[in-house]
């Protein structure tokens, strides 16, 4: 049977909900006032209706019985909350949302709000900092586990990613000086790193444009350890480590305590097309008993990813929609999910891309989007059959995602051992980030060394 160890981190707070990794303000920062503030004016002075996919997701709101009651609910609960003397929202000012039409007037709103800084603290997920009004009440909470209501939400939400590829998404790159290119903003994303649209203002003509951006360098700023061995295990992405395990189960429950893996639920998807191609190379079976390695993401880290292995592609990778605000923690005041991250593992839009190599097994890995971070872009190049080597480009996040998970096969005669360049021993479970800072102290550069085989 497997055996769970316990730290101390989480005996004293397991899986706190207080995890802060940078997308949203710190506590107690008045940038989320100002950020409701604004987000109320805007409606306030707008004319017009709403947009098509906003109007198709208030009327689902609306007719929906099911929908239309949790949504009431919710608000019902938005407001106890807000009136309840001495309740700890961890610093965070709730917004008040009223009923369904408030709802739809703020995702309408947001179409055209690119992730910008506020009083001088990001507000880079603006849905989920005006979303978490009623994502810690029960009722929000399954609101948002409805399979009907994420399907309205993925066209909003792709409208919004339409949007941040566009010129008008770029005026935060436009002064030098603000916003995106303040002095603290440029050193938190080493802005010299970086190849640019122009050497002139605006360096990145759209938001999307930055976001994806490329080193000057590749070979200099991030290495590829071993690029002719296997036997080295590189990480996929820049990211800090959120955990690792193994012998990973084919089924396992979640508790808040002892979030598990469970390789039935990852490995899983709700088209049945894509079910098949699950079923069909019976991906459970490869990677029960495996490794899984876990990062997440802050908004400052390089968002595409390299492949890790010299191997070859086993089938054509697949998106699978998934959930946008459900989570497994709560309350989560703070309005990221990043508590919650082995449970996105199963209920997120994810990737699943399989590697086969010819001489470690297969290597599955998966880009998880996190809340409206949900766009997961494989390179074309990605094709089954398709020969590929270490370093080379895998794909990338378009706004989209905030975690990164591998999966190891348990190979007879060899065990998988996660350690750095210098003989260092990943800690299982890190302590995680509590600031906005929100890197964490275990930080993953892409194409760096993070495990090695051993023979047994």
């Amino acid at each position: 049977m497997k055996k769970h160890q316990t730290y101390d981190q989480f005996e004293v707070l397991p899986y706190p909900s207080s995890l802060r990794t940078g997308w949203l303000p710190s506590r107690e920062s008045n940038a989320w006032q100002a950020f409701h503030e604004q987000i109320a004016e805007r409606i306030a002075s707008a004319t017009g209706g709403f947009s098509p996919v906003v109007q198709d997701l208030l009327n689902f709101l609306k007719n929906d019985p099911i929908a239309t009651w949790l949504m009431q609910d919710a608000c019902r609960q938005n407001l106890t909350m807000l009136n309840t003397q001495g309740l700890d929202t961890d610093g965070v000012p709730l917004p008040r949302i009223s009923d369904a039409e408030y709802f739809a007037a703020v995702c309408n709103t947001l179409l055209t709000w690119w992730p910008r800084f506020i009083n001088n603290d990001l507000v880079g997920l603006p849905f989920s900092a005006f979303t978490v009004g009623i994502d810690p009440t029960l009722s929000g909470s399954a609101l948002f586990g409805l399979p009907q209501f994420n399907a309205k939400m993925r066209a909003v939400l792709n409208e919004w990613h339409k949007y941040l590829g566009t010129p008008a998404s770029g005026a935060g790159f436009s002064v030098d000086g603000q916003q995106w290119l303040s002095p603290d903003a440029k050193k938190m994303y080493q802005f010299d790193l970086w190849k640019k649209d122009s050497e002139k203002l605006p360096y990145w003509t759209s938001w999307n444009s930055f976001f994806t951006r490329q080193f000057k360098d590749p070979a200099q700023a991030r290495p590829v350890a071993a690029p002719s061995s296997n036997q080295i295990v590189n990480c996929p992405n820049d990211g800090s480590l959120f955990r690792w395990d193994w012998n990973v189960a084919k089924n396992d429950t979640f508790w808040f305590k002892d979030m598990n893996y469970s390789l039935k639920d990852i490995l899983s998807s709700a088209d049945p097309k894509q079910q098949a191609v699950i079923d069909k190379y019976g991906l459970v079976d490869m990677f029960t008993g495996g490794y899984i390695f876990q990062t997440y993401l802050n908004p400052y880290n390089f968002h595409r990813w390299w492949v890790p292995v010299n191997g070859e592609v086993l089938f054509d990778p697949i998106a699978v929609p998934g959930a946008f605000f459900n989570k497994l923690v709560l309350p989560d005041f703070g309005g990221a999910t990043t508590a919650s991250l082995p449970y996105l593992c199963e209920v997120n839009a994810r990737g699943i891309i399989v590697f086969k190599t010819p001489d470690y097994g297969y290597v599955c890995c998966i880009p998880l989007g996190m809340s409206e971070v949900s766009t997961i872009a494989f390179d074309p190049a990605m094709k089954q059959g398709a020969k590929v080597k270490k370093g080379q480009e895998m794909g990338m996040f378009n706004y989209g995602g905030s975690s990164f998970a591998i999966i190891y096969q348990n190979l007879p005669n060899k065990q998988l051992v996660f350690m750095n360049d210098q003989g260092q021993h990943f800690p299982q479970r890190p302590v995680l980030p509590t600031s906005s800072a929100g890197t964490g102290g275990i930080v993953t550069n892409i194409g760096a060394q993070i495990g090695v085989w051993y023979s047994r």
